[in-house]
């Protein structure tokens, strides 16, 4: 019998041409389930190894984190369920290294209904990949593929994007620091 998996992106899984890189072609034959995670918070908090500064709104070398996500028990996240297989898992593990693969309930993102679990790729607070030092800000491409995968899923999708994303310091909204960026940010215009 065969297994199935899901993994939810909600940060660079968003964007296709992202994905695509991982798992190659049978990216454009999957199905994309808009879904809603309850119990996590996404914010920009780690700092992948072989991440480079962006240098794009500041001289200083900190624009360089990636999207994670952290349990909270008052917030939610949106991101899109897709199957994968095996092979499949097996190298977003490996991409995703800096990260633990978790399980996590999904619920639909217009009706609310829970469809059953998903994994969901994590840091915890206490990784040694994860920052609290809240000088460090997104990966300029990270946001941009993430953003416009997630607009390309509609506006209420992308706005829930935008509204439930946060920097490290988990209070300010990504959208709000780059407002007078958003127009760069949208790779689909």
């Amino acid at each position: 019998m065969l297994k199935k998996y899901y993994i939810v992106g909600y940060g660079t899984l968003l964007y296709a041409e992202s994905l695509q890189k991982t798992i190659g072609e049978s990216v454009r034959q999957k199905k994309y389930i808009p879904v809603i995670i309850k119990g996590f918070k996404r914010l920009f908090n780690v700092l992948p190894a072989h991440y480079k500064p962006s240098y794009k709104i500041t001289e200083l070398p900190y624009e360089k984190a990636a999207a994670n996500v952290i349990l909270s028990e008052t917030d939610m996240l949106n991101g899109l369920a897709f199957e994968v297989s095996e092979k499949e898992i097996n190298d977003l593990d490996n991409r995703e290294r800096s990260y633990q693969r978790c399980k996590a309930k999904m619920f639909d993102f217009k009706t609310g209904e829970f469809m059953g679990y998903g994994f969901i790729y994590s840091a915890a607070m206490d990784s040694k990949h994860v920052t609290e030092d809240t000088r460090f800000l997104p990966d300029w491409e990270d946001i941009a593929f993430a953003r416009t995968g997630a607009y390309r899923y509609g506006k209420s999708f992308g706005q829930t994007y935008d509204t439930t994303t946060f920097l490290v310091d988990g209070v300010t909204r990504v959208i709000d620091y780059y407002k007078d960026y958003i127009e760069e940010l949208n790779l689909d215009k």
